[in-house]
């Protein structure tokens, strides 16, 4: 049996690959069964459930937005507290908007609140809280330098 390292990445960059084309029905199976998963999404709006998110994806997919490719930069950072983990990471999303020819490189970060519980009591890791936000490019890090 894998460790919990690689359970837990197993869901991250599976959840990733679920992206590429906004699978809807790919990514249901890293995120808890029910209503106790929740989201910070980039797009600036809160999703409960997922099937809020299920929702905004293939809604997504009718006006034509999409996601060609995405990928870490930065990490992931995994920190294991038994049953839970908190996973870091940054990254670009390559975001196609509707009638776009060409993908747009969107950088990002993200934090991922993992619980091994399947929304159903089992054993498996899901990713049960996510909050992600557009890397600042423009703000500089520390004020005026």
């Amino acid at each position: 049996m894998s460790s919990d390292l690689e359970q837990i990445l197993d869901v991250h960059n599976g959840w990733y690959e679920a992206n590429i084309g906004l699978v809807a029905e790919k990514m249901l199976a890293y995120f808890p069964v029910g209503d106790g998963y929740h989201q910070f999404n980039l797009n600036g709006h809160t999703y409960h459930g997922v099937l809020d998110k299920h929702r905004l994806w293939v809604n997504s997919a009718k006006i034509g937005l999409t996601i060609a490719g995405i990928k870490d930069t930065v990490g992931p950072d995994v920190q294991l507290f038994g049953d839970v983990a908190l996973l870091t990471a940054e990254g670009v999303a390559d975001l196609v908007m509707s009638g776009g020819a060409d993908p747009v490189p969107t950088p990002f970060r993200t934090t991922e609140f993992f619980r091994r519980d399947d929304g159903e009591q089992n054993p498996e890791w899901r990713i049960w809280h996510m909050h992600v936000s557009v890397t600042d490019q423009q703000m500089p890090k520390y004020g005026t330098e």
